[in-house]
């Protein structure tokens, strides 16, 4: 009798892959709300207009015309608003199905199950909400510029590229908590904390072809003198509290074009009113050095798994210091959440009763 349950065993251990497999399936995102011109461009590049209610799955695009938005809303739970001409690919969205998945999705509170979300902006600004995550779950977005990793937040990222050639990624936590890294920096991945924001210039892509370009090769405009000098410098990451203007800014994006409760951006646009000005934060104007007690500029490494936090005033204007923190990659997250699920499936399979009879 035992050789038999020892086979049973054995056949279950070698059904695991396939029933790993349908165990993280691929989620769905519901389009909320849309106004003026968006385009969502499939996995086989064909191109339509996006209307409201309509449902995808990971590989697509999508992108917003000038004067247009698009609130897209997750199987998990998590939202993005897409701002004017912004591009988004979903280039990842799975998780383990749950009784939690309900429809419309803006009704889950939480995620429900383990989920992995990856994002692509390689223009343009979301902002987005994440309902708290599930402990295995993941939530990243990419840029040109860097990595953002969410967890469970109100956010912005934006990426753009100016008419120097150069690509600068913003990044604000409203509340809850975002990690970012900036490929070109040197100082590791930091923690932003709610009420501020993150900010650098890095070389776009175009920038980088046209200094690397063989003799003979076309070539865009001569890079001025001030962006060469720029590049010969280490990559500097600005933090200081997220401007009033641009907190209302989220506040009214959100308000108009969301189907968030309304208390969201209610509180946002309480917390602008509590926020210092662009002008308090650089007195000097745009590009000018920032005021050194409301900012603080990160250009060499820092020790390993380094966060900035802020400290002793509960307000914004509280002074910068350093506290530990982690991140973890997509395979590992992927990796993790089969073993888990392994595990679950082989214990069900090779003891189907509490007694193992």
């Amino acid at each position: 009798m035992s050789s038999f349950f020892k086979h049973l065993g054995m056949v279950a251990f070698a059904l695991l892959p396939i029933l790993s497999s349908a165990a993280l399936q691929t989620g769905k995102v519901q389009v909320g709300k849309v106004s003026g011109t968006v385009t969502i461009i499939d996995a086989k590049s064909q191109r339509k207009p996006l209307a409201n209610g309509a449902t995808f799955q990971e590989g697509s695009l999508v992108e917003t015309g000038l004067n247009s938005t698009a609130e897209l809303v997750f199987s998990n739970g998590a939202s993005v608003v897409l701002t004017p001409n912004t591009l988004l690919q979903l280039r990842t969205f799975r998780q383990v199905p749950s009784a939690g998945i309900i429809d419309p999705y803006r009704q889950i509170e939480k995620d429900p199950s383990p989920s992995v979300t990856e994002l692509e902006v390689p223009r343009g600004k979301i902002i987005g909400e994440v309902r708290k995550l599930n402990s295995l779950s993941t939530f990243t977005v990419k840029t040109p510029a860097g990595l953002v990793r969410i967890r469970g937040t109100v956010f912005a990222i934006e990426y753009r590229v100016s008419a120097d050639g150069m690509g600068r990624v913003v990044v604000d936590c409203v509340r809850g908590s975002v990690e970012t890294t900036v490929y070109s920096s040197n100082a590791g991945p930091i923690n932003v904390e709610p009420g501020m924001q993150a900010s650098s210039s890095v070389a776009s892509a175009a920038l980088i072809n046209s200094l690397a370009n063989a003799t003979g090769a076309p070539k865009g405009p001569a890079p001025s003198v001030a962006t060469l000098a720029a590049l010969s410098q280490p990559v500097q990451i600005m933090l200081h509290p997220i401007p009033a203007e641009d907190m209302a800014a989220i506040g009214a994006l959100l308000s108009a074009n969301s189907t968030l409760n309304v208390e969201v951006a209610t509180t946002i646009n309480a917390m602008a009113q509590t926020m210092p000005t662009r002008a308090q934060i650089f007195p000097n104007g745009p590009g000018g050095a920032p005021n050194k007690a409301f900012a603080a500029v990160i250009t060499d490494p820092l020790p390993a798994d380094v966060v900035v936090t802020r400290v002793g005033q509960n307000g914004p204007n509280g002074p910068m210091s350093t506290t530990s923190g982690g991140s973890s990659s997509l395979d590992d997250t992927l990796k993790k959440i089969s073993d888990n699920v392994d595990r679950t499936v082989e214990q069900k399979q090779i003891n189907p009763t509490p007694t193992g009879i």
